[in-house]
């Protein structure tokens, strides 16, 4: 979730970790491009276009993860199956 959404919209995320996600702001330390994006600037707002590399990223990297692209293609879902 953009890190900007994730502070000040907390309805959003918590209906998201109602339904069982686990939603972390955007950029984050947690994939290769947030810590990019971070080392260039630590207060980051960020964007869509980075929460969504973020999430593509985890998702190709963990089979056990999950991504509904929602307001993006009309809740077209996407696994990580080898």
């Amino acid at each position: 979730m953009v890190r900007v959404s994730y502070d000040q919209k907390p309805g959003r995320r918590i209906m998201m970790e109602t339904y069982g996600a686990e939603v972390k702001p955007s950029p984050s330390i947690e994939t290769g491009y947030g810590k990019s994006v971070l080392a260039q600037n630590t207060n980051h707002p960020g964007t869509l276009g980075i929460a969504i590399s973020e999430a593509l990223e985890d998702t190709v990297t963990h089979e056990d993860t999950r991504y509904c692209l929602g307001s993006v293609l009309n809740m077209s879902c996407y696994t990580n199956q080898s």
